[in-house]
């Protein structure tokens, strides 16, 4: 029996020439490829030396830091842009950038700022924030950026963290045990797996990792923040207690699980939330659930009701699942 035509024949034929010589438009443009090799070579020299004009010299930074220092006031926060160049600000304006700068939870408190810039860049502290002036040195360009609804801070949580106004306590089944304060310890450890470095002043509870004191947790932008270090413990809650505070409209936080923790292990498994409760006397004025992944996390709770009073402010940590829970938490009174 013969075999059935093959129809598809003609249109193979038809495009033979085309596969054997290649589209028309790379026959007309096979002569001249020699040219594109020394093009390309001189794309990359090009794109290398506007890469190499845009980064800043140390001179530029000199210049601007010379300039900040002239113009700026007692209060005012040195930082740079974009967030990335951070560790450079601290490294050329050192003395110009406190620990609480460099580590702050937000710029809502400051009322000015001057952030050197590079390449355009933009900072997310300053957000809505009008620039009064602008000054460039090289590649650095100093803004100077006017805060338009600076926080009035009444009492920050985090600086008070030290005996007589403040008490830590593990809240156990058969009692509160009081978590004994520490100070002048030797600032050693760290490393992979072994959370945030602990500070020289602290309350110890129980294990080594469970204390309660200030220290400097990365969060999920790779961003130093300086907080209270509050491990939780399962199915035993972390009260940090404060006394006298003054209250005004609010009291404002943020809360975090240091990074190596809150990333997750290599195939993505995750720990448990974290449940922060806040007390103002033994009313609970809020409470915020911390969940891996969601980075420094804003919480804020209305304290209008005590307004212009003192009170004893309480702030609890719970989890229902231990390890790795490297928690860290900040607060101000507003």
């Amino acid at each position: 029996m013969d075999d059935p035509p093959n129809e598809s024949a003609p249109a193979q034929r038809a495009a033979a020439p085309r596969v054997a010589g290649g589209p028309v438009w790379l026959r007309r443009v096979r002569p001249y490829g020699f040219v594109l090799v020394p093009l390309v070579a001189l794309w990359e020299l090009f794109a290398h030396v506007s890469i190499v004009r845009g980064v800043p010299r140390d001179h530029d930074w000199i210049a601007a830091r010379d300039y900040i220092a002239r113009v700026r006031r007692e209060g005012d926060l040195v930082a740079s842009a974009p967030w990335w160049t951070d560790p450079l600000a601290r490294m050329h304006f050192a003395r110009m950038i406190s620990l609480r700068d460099a580590a702050r939870p937000d710029a809502t408190s400051y009322a000015r700022a001057w952030v050197a810039t590079i390449r355009g860049g933009r900072h997310p502290d300053f957000a809505g924030w009008p620039e009064v002036s602008s000054q460039r040195f090289g590649a650095v360009t100093v803004r100077g950026l006017r805060n338009p609804a600076p926080a009035r801070v009444r009492f920050d949580f985090v600086d008070a963290l030290r005996p007589p106004r403040a008490e830590v306590f593990r809240h156990e089944p058969g009692g509160d045990r009081a978590c004994d304060f520490r100070d002048r310890l030797r600032v050693e450890g760290g490393g992979l797996g072994q959370g945030a470095l602990a500070g020289p002043e602290r309350y110890q509870c129980g294990e080594p990792w469970n204390y309660v004191g200030r220290t400097i947790a990365e969060d999920m932008d790779h961003r130093g923040r300086l907080c209270i270090w509050s491990h939780p413990v399962v199915a035993v809650p972390m009260r940090t207690i404060f006394h006298d505070v003054p209250l005004a409209n609010a009291i404002r936080g943020h809360h975090v699980v240091a990074y190596e923790a809150e990333r997750g292990g290599d195939h993505g498994e995750t720990g448990a939330p974290i449940t922060l409760t806040v007390y103002v006397g033994d009313d609970i004025i809020g409470r915020d659930v911390h969940a891996d992944g969601e980075g420094w996390k804003l919480f804020q709770f209305d304290t209008r009701r005590w307004a212009n009073t003192t009170q004893r402010v309480t702030f609890e940590v719970t989890v229902e699942v231990g390890g790795n829970r490297h928690y860290c938490f900040q607060a101000d009174a507003r």
